[in-house]
C-alpha cells in the first residue's frame, strides 16, 4: 500500500492540469466569442457613420456653392438697383428738359410770322450806347416751308441824325478790332452782319459810332442780295420803356 501513494499522487496532479488548460481553452473561446459578436454588432453601425459623414460632406459642399451662388445674386442685385436708379435719374432729367424745350418751342411758334413762305420778320431789335460805341441784339424770325433752303442775307444799319448842323443818314458797321469786354464772334475775316437761319436768328454784336454825329435813330434792314427784305427803327432818343423791340 505504501507504493501505490505516489502514483495516486501523480495522477491527481495530471488532472489538475488538464482542467486548468480545458478552463483556459475554454476562456479563450469565450473571449474570441466575445469579440466576434462586438465586431458582428457595431459593423453595421460604423458603416451607416461613414454613410452619414459622407452625406454631410456632401450637403455641406452643396450649402457652399448655393451660398456663393446667393452672394453673387445679391451682387448683381446691387448693381442692377444701382443702375436702374441712374436710368431713373436719367429719364426724370430728360423729361424736364423735353419739357422745357416744349415751351421754348411753343414761345418760338407764337413768333412765326404770318405771310407767305419765306417771309422774313425783325421780331426784336434792341440798342445800347456804350461809349464810343452802340451794342445792338436783334431777333429774327421766317415763316419757312418744310424743306425749304436757309435764309441767307446780311444786316444793314443805318444811322440817322445830324452832323455839322445837316440832317445825314451813315450806314453804321462793326469795329475793325473788337470792343473792350467783347470777344472775337466769327473767325477773322468773316462779315459780323452776316445771316444764315432758317427760322430764327438771334445776332448781338457792337456798332463802331461816327464822330461828330448826333444819331437821333438807327434803322435795321435785312438784306437777301440788295434786297430789303424786312426794317425796323430804333429811336435812341426814347425813354428804354419805349424801346424798340425787348428780346425775350
Amino acid at each position: 500500500m505504501t507504493q501505490n501513494a505516489p502514483a495516486h499522487g501523480g495522477g491527481f496532479s495530471r488532472w489538475v492540469v488538464r482542467s486548468l488548460s480545458r478552463l483556459m481553452l475554454l476562456a479563450v473561446v469565450f473571449a474570441a466569442g466575445a469579440l466576434a459578436m462586438h465586431f458582428g454588432m457595431h459593423s453595421g453601425e460604423h458603416a451607416e457613420l461613414r454613410k452619414q459623414q459622407a452625406r454631410a460632406e456632401s450637403l455641406q459642399a452643396d450649402l457652399d456653392r448655393i451660398q456663393a451662388e446667393l452672394a453673387a445674386l445679391r451682387s448683381e442685385a446691387q448693381v442692377q438697383a444701382g443702375t436702374q436708379r441712374v436710368l431713373q435719374d436719367k429719364n426724370a432729367e430728360l423729361q424736364q428738359e423735353l419739357g422745357r424745350t416744349r415751351d421754348q418751342l411753343a414761345f418760338y411758334e407764337q413768333l412765326i410770322p404770318p405771310g407767305p413762305a419765306g417771309a422774313v420778320a425783325v421780331r426784336a431789335f434792341d440798342l445800347q450806347v456804350d461809349g464810343e460805341f452802340l451794342r445792338y441784339r436783334v431777333l429774327l424770325t421766317r415763316n419757312a416751308a418744310p424743306l425749304a433752303e436757309p435764309f441767307k442775307g446780311r444786316m444793314r444799319f443805318v444811322a440817322s441824325g445830324r452832323s455839322a448842323g445837316k440832317a445825314v443818314k451813315i450806314e453804321l458797321s462793326p469795329p475793325v478790332a473788337p470792343a473792350a469786354g467783347e470777344a472775337a464772334a466769327s473767325a477773322p475775316g468773316a462779315d459780323p452782319l452776316t445771316l444764315v437761319f432758317d427760322q430764327f436768328q438771334r445776332s448781338q454784336g457792337v456798332l463802331q459810332r461816327v464822330p461828330d454825329l448826333s444819331i437821333q435813330s438807327v434803322r435795321l434792314e435785312i438784306l437777301e442780295g440788295d434786297t430789303v427784305r424786312a426794317s425796323q427803327d430804333a429811336d435812341l432818343n426814347r425813354v428804354v420803356p419805349e424801346r424798340a423791340g425787348v428780346l425775350p
